[in-house]
């Protein structure tokens, strides 16, 4: 089967959240069995160079290369460039609307650059003759309506990563979707006076999935499904909840080249000292206790992960003993937070304003307890990283965390602790319980039933070739 996913992300290349990690090892797993291609966006500032192979790929198709709109001349100057990833190919979108970026996100004319991204990815499609379009979150999401409208349609998928994130833009900034080489009727696409490139995905696709079968459910109920629940429940009969996977080879405490001192299940406890002392030493702390709880965080600062409640949580127990280490950046209220406990309780608090992929790898390595106080979690994939390091997570009960976390009183079957999202006293109680589990026998059983599980992708590749032959019979 040959399919084509189409992403504004992929780890290592592009990474700004989960879906670049997500996309990255899922189609590492497909292709043990598949033909898979990615296209993505070439922007100026890249995690990687790309293996590139040389040939090139148009980005339009010769029926529409023949109009005069400025879309049609941005597409006819532009080119997919065609590099390896292992077993993986990928197509970089080369065009001056994005060689020049030095981040993804957060750039004017969004909604324009991703349209004609969208549109690039539909023509590549058709191009390679792909057997399964997947597209992922808004930033692809007019390529399914695209799609739906071409004579040569193909079989297709939209995966929603977070439905917070909508793309929907006012009508009068959208206007040249009417025109060639989009051609689409976008009235459908109308969601609060304005033109949602989301609700196109989602009437466009095939088939539609989310990232976890606990995020499903909270989507199609307000106000977790952001004004949408209504267009999912309307497709609720292709609607389904995936979970994510993890990369084994890449989050592997006993293979790990990034960590400084390599462990396995047999030998958690001595492998996460060294790595807790080192890590200290790394970040200017080496006169912190290795005999206490040390609490790792690591995300991006915005209101959906909930840093607020924990910092009330924090100050309503600084009679803890715990250490902390965060890494991440975004809200510069909350930055500014983390920024001041750090300069005021240096033998407390540490914070690594940015990102780090290696520094993120120590901090799970070196971490006792992994904190997500997330409002809301399509997924999260630091619990699974964290269960892979004998980490044990301590998440609110949302989304996907509460489809992998279990705080079970039978301790054969705990896997971290569980609070309530939105309620510092809860998330209180969960930074006592931490406390006792760390002093505590039972956490050697703990850590020993994390380390055992399976988050990778073996599984769950099955259910998406699944949903696949769905959108391949809804065509027959």
């Amino acid at each position: 089967m040959k399919i084509l996913h189409a992403s504004a992300e992929y780890f290592p290349y592009i990474k700004m959240g989960g879906l670049a990690d997500m996309l990255a090892s899922l189609t590492k797993e497909q292709a043990k069995t598949e033909e898979v291609y990615v296209a993505l966006p070439l922007i100026g500032t890249m995690g990687k160079e790309p293996k590139w192979t040389g040939k090139e790929y148009k980005a339009i198709l010769p029926e529409d290369a023949n109009e005069t709109t400025m879309a049609v001349s941005l597409l006819s100057s532009a080119k997919f460039l065609e590099a390896e990833e292992s077993d993986v190919k990928l197509y970089f979108f080369d065009s001056e609307l994005f060689r020049h970026l030095p981040s993804i996100y957060g750039q004017a004319e969004e909604h324009y650059r991703f349209a004609i991204f969208s549109y690039a990815c539909y023509a590549l499609s058709q191009i390679l003759k792909a057997e399964v379009f997947h597209a992922h979150d808004w930033h692809t999401a007019l390529s399914l309506a695209l799609q739906k409208n071409s004579p040569k349609i193909i079989p297709s998928l939209f995966t929603i990563h977070n439905l917070a994130y909508q793309g929907d833009h006012p009508h009068w900034m959208t206007g040249f979707l009417k025109e060639d080489p989009f051609r689409l009727v976008t009235s459908p696409f109308d969601h609060n006076e304005k033109c949602n490139y989301m609700k196109a995905g989602i009437l466009s696709a095939g088939q539609i999935t989310t990232v976890s079968p606990g995020y499903r459910e909270e989507t199609l109920r307000e106000p977790n499904g952001f004004g949408l629940s209504y267009v999912l429940n309307k497709r609720g009969n292709d609607y389904t909840g995936i979970l994510n996977g993890i990369d084994a080879e890449e989050w592997n405490p006993d293979s790990d080249e990034r960590i400084f001192q390599t462990y396995s299940v047999k030998h958690w406890k001595e492998g996460k000292r060294k790595n807790k002392e080192l890590l200290f030493q790394e970040i200017g702390r080496p006169h912190l206790p290795l005999d206490v709880p040390l609490i790792g965080l690591i995300g991006r600062l915005t209101y959906q992960k909930g840093f607020p409640t924990f910092l009330q949580a924090f100050l309503e127990r600084r009679h803890l003993p715990h250490r902390y280490v965060v890494l991440g950046s975004g809200d510069t209220e909350t930055e500014n937070a983390f920024f001041h406990l750090s300069d005021v309780m240096p033998d407390v608090f540490y914070f690594y304003r940015g990102y780090n992929e290696s520094l993120a790898h120590k901090i799970e390595a070196a971490s006792d307890f992994f904190l997500m106080p997330s409002l809301f979690e399509p997924c999260g994939l630091n619990q699974m990283y964290s269960h892979a390091y004998g980490t044990i997570p301590i998440v609110s009960r949302v989304g996907g965390l509460k489809d992998t976390v279990e705080e079970s009183s039978d301790i054969r079957f705990k896997t971290g602790i569980v609070f309530e999202p939105n309620d510092a006293s809860s998330l209180g109680y969960a930074l006592e319980r931490a406390k006792d589990l760390y002093f505590s026998t039972e956490i050697e059983s703990v850590v020993k039933n994390m380390m055992n599980l399976d988050w990778t992708w073996t599984k769950r590749k099955l259910e998406y070739d699944s949903v696949y032959q769905k959108a391949i019979e809804l065509l027959k």
